[in-house]
């Protein structure tokens, strides 16, 4: 569970739900229960309890996760899992497992390998981890001249474990991931086998757009499903194609009834939000000539239509709050009319048509990318507007006076530097504007905390008392905009 760091941000966005957590580690546990108790969460349960002792008396629930925990115990806890989602499922409940696959991990196995060869006589976490950090180090040094496959796809790996968890410090990953006891990587056909034999079926991945044929070429496409004769078979060329390591798979109960045909009127049940800019700062949304709105990591959407092209634009002003669809499609035809009156005429075949259109354009985004497009089934509930004394997410203030990786109230996980960081733990709502100031600036001329302004340090007491307010409405806005403040 790692302390509930996944389970209690969601109690707190979700007050209307109930939400239970179980570890075999009592510290885990104890440390989850710290954070419940300081934020004063009533909506959630950790017990310090093992999986093999959950029964049907545990209850049902809409949702069970399982993450970080199946390819990493041994095969009876493994059994345990999958019964656990299907006796604690409710009948049109999602369970999600997470587990390593092949054929990817045949190659990120022999890393593994040499890790814990390394490391075979260390029984001390720490030093097993500071061992394996120094092995990382002599394998990228010892390979950057050799031009042969081996040496290619050592370093790329090497680089790509140095790169992706411990720079970030991330020791926890490479002591349960690389150096875990147990890691029993699977294929996924045979980890759908085994789900079936639990009355359970694949419904679909938590990264959708990983499902999709059609993401690539058109001639690997037509390839893949003449090959594959079910949903299983498709998925596993699929892994095969990409050498896929990870998945994050969703379950049902065998008895429901799947809809594997997405339409656009689906999204009148979902809320859109995008960060997608327009190519063209002046994009007339009345023309139908083509216009481009570019996500953060490059990916477009490209549209003709009118309505698409007002829909996104309200989206990037919104940013990063979800809309519902119909508000969505309310609103862009107010920017379309220019008027106060922007009510359309729902019966007719131009409003249809528009919602059609709409809808197949976000759901194309969104099934190539979700950088370009997100689908959100609630609107997370925070402000963008900061008030005068601002009040910020009481779990990310608890995290804040910990670390600086703070989940906010998308449920992202975020890095805060700086001022924005040693501000967030006051913003309980108790602190106006100038006390917030009277405070930081006492901290900053004590030393007791660090600022730079144009690359440099901020200490003489004139430069703080000068540069100090303008700085405070900065990182007031950066906490806004980070989906961190409540209303």
């Amino acid at each position: 569970m790692r302390r509930g760091g996944n389970l209690i941000p969601m109690a707190q966005g979700l007050p209307e739900s109930e939400f239970v957590g179980i570890d075999l580690s009592a510290s885990q546990i104890a440390d989850g229960q710290a954070m419940v108790d300081a934020v004063e969460l009533k909506n959630i349960r950790l017990n310090h309890l093992d999986i093999l002792d959950v029964d049907a008396g545990f209850g049902q629930f809409d949702y069970i996760i399982a993450h970080g925990g199946y390819s990493w115990v041994p095969s009876q806890v493994q059994d345990k899992i999958l019964e656990v989602c299907r006796q604690n499922l409710a009948p049109n409940g999602v369970a999600y497992v997470s587990y390593n696959t092949y054929p990817g991990w045949h190659l990120h196995g022999a890393i593994r390998d040499m890790m814990l060869y390394h490391t075979r006589q260390v029984a001390e976490p720490a030093e097993q981890i500071a061992q394996a950090r120094e092995l990382l180090d002599f394998l990228a040094e010892s390979v950057l001249t050799k031009s042969n496959a081996y040496a290619g796809f050592l370093h790329s790996y090497v680089n790509y474990v140095k790169e992706r968890f411990l720079p970030d410090g991330d020791d926890a990953y490479l002591f349960h991931n690389e150096l875990a006891e147990v890691n029993e990587p699977v294929y996924f056909y045979q980890f759908a086998e085994r789900a079936a034999g639990h009355g359970l079926r694949y419904l679909a991945e938590a990264q959708f757009q990983t499902m999709l044929a059609g993401n690539l070429p058109d001639k690997v496409s037509v390839s893949l499903r003449q090959m594959a004769k079910n949903t299983i078979a498709l998925e596993q060329y699929m892994d095969f194609l990409r050498n896929r390591m990870f998945r994050q798979t969703l379950l049902c109960h065998q008895e429901v009834q799947l809809k594997s045909k997405l339409t656009p009127e689906r999204l009148a049940k979902f809320y859109v939000a995008s960060s997608a800019l327009p190519k063209n700062p002046e994009i007339d949304i009345h023309s139908t000539s083509v216009d481009k709105f570019y996500a953060p990591n490059g990916d477009t959407l490209a549209t003709d239509h009118p309505v698409t092209k007002a829909a996104m634009l309200y989206l990037t002003e919104v940013w990063p709050q979800a809309v519902a669809f119909n508000t969505l499609l309310l609103a862009a035809y107010s920017r379309l009319n220019g008027s106060g009156d922007s009510t359309p005429d729902f019966a007719s075949p131009g409003f249809a048509n528009d919602m059609q259109i709409l809808g197949a354009g976000l759901l194309n985004a969104y099934s190539y990318n979700e950088d370009i497009v997100e689908l959100h089934v609630h609107a997370p509930r925070f402000v963008r507007e900061i008030s005068e004394r601002p009040v910020a997410s009481p779990v990310a203030r608890f995290q804040a006076k910990r670390n600086t990786r703070i989940t906010n109230l998308r449920h992202e996980l975020i890095q805060l530097e700086g001022l924005s960081h040693y501000l967030l733990s006051y913003l309980d709502g108790s602190w106006s504007r100038a006390a917030l100031l009277k405070v930081l600036q006492n901290l900053l001329i004590e030393g007791t905390i660090e600022v730079e302004q144009d690359g440099k340090p901020l200490k003489a007491p004139a430069d703080i008392k000068r540069a100090l307010p303008e700085m405070l409405e900065a990182a007031l806005r950066s906490l806004a905009d980070a989906a961190l403040l409540v209303g």
